[in-house]
């Protein structure tokens, strides 16, 4: 037998000597066991770890969302602890008719009449300067020479030093009732009804020259209306001297012909002509009360 095989057969019997070891059961157990318990402490600490998260997550929703809120109305009402809003200015005085007495500066609000739904039509004028008397509408007058302004709904017009006796029905149209008064008996026409624009409405503008001095105690009647007569003599000292320059501004408001008006004795000195004119350009009309 050569060395090969002799090292064949060496092996060969070592081969057969050898067995297979058997298991070792217990620690395959306790090994299994230690791996589960290992396995489950990672996954509680997994879930421990998510739910910390999640607590977490969640809080900073709920402040994320209450921070939204505090932005928006929450329907809570609070009760205010001081005054909300800008306080209503007070209407102010009315005009009143004090038989010439004198009236201080200051606004005022004078009827007018009704509009064709009923209500007041009222109008906010303002005085400047001195010398206002108080008649059924504002006059200034230093003694000799005055100048004054209306704004009335008329009834009836043209009615001159007749007075009553003159007067006819106003026209329920402004156009004519422009043309009414273009017709005063003792009258010049300066300026014919001109179509304009005035206080925020259409208006229809005349300027007359008129012969206001009537004889006795007769006064010149322009219009009678829901406010009172409109007349324009006031001359107590120089009678003789009785041409009234007087302009209209005829208009619709709320459905009623309206007149605004001013006046003034020919000769009339610039301050009082002023003082009516921005009389005058300071009316404004309140409608709906």
């Amino acid at each position: 037998m050569n060395l090969e095989e002799e090292l064949r057969e060496v092996l060969s019997q070592e081969a057969e000597m050898r067995t297979t070891p058997t298991p070792d059961i217990d620690r395959m157990v306790n090994g299994g066991q230690d791996r589960l318990r290992r396995r489950n402490t990672t996954r509680i600490s997994l879930a421990a770890a998510a739910a910390v998260l999640l607590i977490g997550g969640g809080v900073y929703g709920v402040t994320q969302m209450g921070g939204d809120d505090a932005d928006v109305d929450s329907g809570v009402t609070t009760l205010p602890t001081g005054p909300t809003g800008p306080t209503q200015p007070a209407d102010p005085p009315s005009w009143a008719d004090t038989d010439g007495a004198p009236t201080e500066p200051g606004t005022y609000r004078a009827y007018v009449g009704a509009g064709a739904d009923g209500k007041s039509i009222v109008a906010d004028l303002t005085v400047h300067g001195s010398r206002w008397t108080g008649s059924n509408y504002p006059v200034a007058y230093d003694g000799e020479q005055f100048a004054g302004m209306g704004v009335y709904q008329p009834e009836s017009v043209a009615g001159g030093c007749q007075m009553e006796a003159g007067l006819e029905p106003a026209a329920a149209e402004p156009q004519q009732l422009a043309r009414q008064l273009a017709q005063m008996p003792r009258a010049d026409i300066v300026q014919p009804p001109t179509p304009t624009n005035a206080f925020g409405h259409s208006a229809t503008h005349l300027r007359l020259r008129v012969d206001a001095a009537c004889s006795g105690d007769a006064a010149y009647q322009v219009a009678e209306g829901a406010a009172g007569g409109r007349g324009i003599s006031y001359f107590d000292k120089r009678p003789e001297a009785g041409i009234v320059i007087i302009d209209f501004w005829v208009m619709d408001v709320d459905g009623t012909p309206v007149i605004v008006d001013m006046f003034r004795t020919e000769d009339a000195p610039s301050k009082l002509v002023d003082q009516a004119k921005a009389a005058r350009q300071s009316v404004t009309f309140v409608t709906g009360g």
